[in-house]
C-alpha cells in the first residue's frame, strides 16, 4: 500500500513538473516574441533610434532588482501559487499599458516595460522556485531538465514565431503575449498545486542572509552569472557579426541562433537526470572548460563563413546545455526548504547582472564593428568564462576538498 501511495504522489509530482514548465514555456515566449519587431514597435512608432537600446535595458534592470524582492517575499510568506498570480495579472496590465502609451511618451512606454519586467520574473522565478519544492535530490536534475527544454524551447520559438506574427500588425505580438500570460493564469489558479511542506521565515533579515546560511550558494550563482553573461554578449553580437563580417541578413541570423539553441534544448533532460546519478560539478566543471575554449576561437573560425559560423555554435550550444540543468539544481541541493526562493532569488540575481553586462561588454570591445575587434571580443569573452570557472574551482575545493 505504502509503495502504491510513493507512486502516485511521484505521478503526480512529474505531471505537476510538466504543467509549471508549460506555464514557464508560456511566461517566457511572451517576453521572447516580442524582441523581433522592437524596430516597428518603438523605432517607427517614437521617431527614434539610438534610445532603442534602453526598451531591453529596463527590462534586464527590473529582472536584477526585483528577482530578489519576489525571493524574499515568497520565502517571507512561505507561499508559492499567488506570486504567480500575481505576476500574470501584473504582466497582462502591463502589456496593455505598453500598447496604450502614445508615441509622444517614450519615457513612460519605459516605466510600463520595467512594471512588466518586474511582474514576469515574479512569475518564472518562482515557477522554477516551485520545481526545486516538488523534486527531491534524487530527481532534481531530471526535473529540471525538463523545465529547461521548455525553457529553451520558448527562447528559440519566440524570435521567429514573432517574426511571423509581426506581419499581421505592430501590436499582434503583444496581443499572443497577453494571451500566453492569461492561460498561464488559468493553469496555476486551477491546475498547479500549492506545495503543502513549505515553511514560513517570519524576518526580512532572515532572508537576506541567504548567504551566511548556505555559503556554497555563491557555487551556482557564478556559474548562472557567467552563463547569462554569455547569453547576452551572443544576442548582441552575433547580429552584428553577421551583416558586418558576413554581410548576411536577419534570416541567417535567426537560423544561427536557433541552430545554437537546438542542442541546449536537446540536452537539458538527459543531462540533468545523469548529474543526478554522477554529480552536478562534473558536467559544470567539463562544460565551463570548453565553452570558454570554444568562445574563444568563434570569432576566428566564424570568418571562414556561414557554414564555420553555424559548426561553431553548434558546439557552443552543446557546451552550454551541459551547464544548464546542473547549475539550477545546484542550488536545490544547497538551500534548506525555507530559503528556496530567496536561493533562486540569489541565483537569478547573478545570472541576471550577467545578462546585463553581457552586450555592455560587446559595445565596450567592437565600437566599430571591424574585424579585429569581434575576434578580441570573442577571446575576452571566452576567457571571462574560464577565469570565472578557475575562481569555483578554488571555491569548490575550498567547500568540498578535491572537486
Amino acid at each position: 500500500m505504502n509503495n502504491e501511495i510513493i507512486k502516485d504522489e511521484i505521478k503526480t509530482n512529474m505531471f505537476q513538473v510538466l504543467i509549471i514548465s508549460i506555464s514557464m514555456f508560456l511566461t517566457i515566449i511572451s517576453v521572447s516574441l516580442l524582441h523581433t519587431n522592437e524596430y516597428e514597435f518603438i523605432s517607427l512608432r517614437f521617431g527614434i533610434t539610438g534610445e532603442t537600446a534602453y526598451y531591453d535595458f529596463v527590462l534586464y534592470l527590473s529582472y536584477l532588482i526585483w528577482g530578489i524582492v519576489t525571493g524574499i517575499l515568497a520565502d517571507r510568506f512561505g507561499k508559492r501559487k499567488r506570486f504567480v498570480i500575481v505576476g500574470s495579472v501584473g504582466t497582462i496590465i502591463s502589456f496593455f499599458l505598453m500598447i496604450a502609451t502614445p508615441p509622444p511618451y517614450y519615457g513612460l512606454l519605459l516605466i510600463f516595460r520595467f512594471s512588466q519586467g518586474c511582474f514576469t520574473i515574479m512569475c518564472w522565478q518562482i515557477l522554477m522556485t516551485m520545481i526545486l519544492d516538488i523534486s527531491n535530490s534524487e530527481n532534481r536534475g531530471k526535473c529540471l531538465g525538463i523545465l529547461g527544454i521548455f525553457l529553451a524551447l520558448a527562447m528559440g520559438i519566440g524570435p521567429m514565431l514573432g517574426g511571423m506574427i509581426a506581419k499581421y500588425g505592430i501590436f499582434v505580438p503583444y496581443y499572443i503575449a497577453i494571451g500566453a500570460n492569461a492561460i498561464v493564469l488559468l493553469i496555476t489558479f486551477f491546475i498547479i498545486k500549492e506545495p503543502s511542506f513549505l515553511k514560513k521565515r517570519p524576518l526580512f533579515k532572515e532572508n537576506i542572509k541567504i548567504i551566511n546560511r548556505a555559503p556554497k550558494l555563491i557555487l551556482p550563482g557564478i556559474f548562472n552569472f557567467v552563463d547569462r553573461l554569455h547569453m547576452g554578449f551572443i544576442i548582441y553580437i552575433l547580429p552584428l557579426y553577421i551583416a558586418n563580417i558576413l554581410f548576411l541578413g536577419t534570416t541567417e541570423r535567426g537560423m544561427v541562433m536557433g541552430i545554437f539553441a537546438l542542442p541546449f534544448i536537446i540536452l537539458q533532460y538527459p543531462i540533468g537526470k545523469l548529474s543526478d546519478k554522477y554529480g552536478r560539478y562534473k558536467f559544470l566543471i567539463w562544460g565551463s572548460f570548453s565553452y570558454g575554449i570554444m568562445l574563444s576561437l568563434t570569432g576566428y573560425f566564424g570568418l571562414f563563413g556561414l557554414g564555420a559560423l553555424i559548426i561553431c555554435f553548434i558546439i557552443l550550444g552543446t557546451f552550454s546545455g551541459v551547464t544548464g540543468p546542473p547549475s539550477v539544481a545546484l542550488v536545490g541541493d544547497i538551500v534548506d526548504v525555507e530559503d528556496r526562493a530567496m536561493g533562486m532569488g540569489f541565483f537569478n540575481f547573478l545570472g541576471n547582472l550577467g545578462l546585463t553586462l553581457g552586450p555592455l561588454i560587446g559595445f565596450i570591445l567592437v565600437p566599430n564593428f571591424q574585424e579585429s575587434q569581434f575576434i578580441i571580443a570573442f577571446i575576452v569573452a571566452g576567457l571571462i568564462e574560464l577565469i570565472t570557472l578557475g575562481i569555483n574551482l578554488l571555491l569548490i575545493r575550498k567547500f568540498h576538498g578535491s572537486p
